[in-house]
């Protein structure tokens, strides 16, 4: 009798671990399609914006010395310095650390450059954020669904980095 108790413990136990096994193996085909979609975003956001600097670059090498003076002057006028500058936030597990790059009042690149405590999962699904950033040129997007934490990192240190951009 005692026996039979047993066997149908450890079936039921192996009947549980199965059902388990199953919903572990669906989120993380679930974290593999959000990440392999973050990065098609992110790559996207890329193109994007290398697409139109190099379209700006092409039509400031043809501007006439006229214009070249009233860029000059519409510099003084920018919201931020041209340049790469580096901010720091808290993420789930700590500090993230970004380089966002200016250009002309242009957010044209966001990488981060440090995460340490960051669970890469998250954090990649949490970069996801980050051509939103570039898209919007604003901080003012949606964090990423499954990586808040991650993501909100992620923006406010596009923020401080934005910071220590402006005239």
């Amino acid at each position: 009798m005692q026996k039979k108790d047993t066997q149908a413990q450890e079936a039921q136990e192996i009947t549980e671990l199965t059902k388990r096994v199953d919903d572990l193996e669906e989120q993380q085909k679930e974290i593999l399609s959000a990440l392999e979609e973050a990065a098609k975003n992110q790559e996207a956001a890329q193109a994007e914006a290398a697409k139109a600097a190099s379209e700006k670059a092409a039509s400031d090498t043809t501007a006439d010395s006229e214009d070249a003076q009233e860029e000059e002057t519409d510099e003084a006028d920018n919201v931020y310095k041209d340049g790469t500058y580096t901010g720091s936030a808290q993420g789930f597990g700590g500090a993230i650390t970004v380089q966002v790059t200016l250009a002309n009042d242009e957010i044209t690149d966001i990488q981060v450059t440090s995460a340490p405590g960051e669970d890469s999962a998250y954090l990649s699904q949490g970069e996801g954020v980050i051509s939103s950033i570039l898209s919007a040129q604003s901080t003012d997007v949606d964090t990423v669904s499954g990586a808040t934490f991650s993501s909100t990192g992620i923006i406010n240190a596009v923020v401080d980095a934005l910071g220590k951009a402006e005239n």
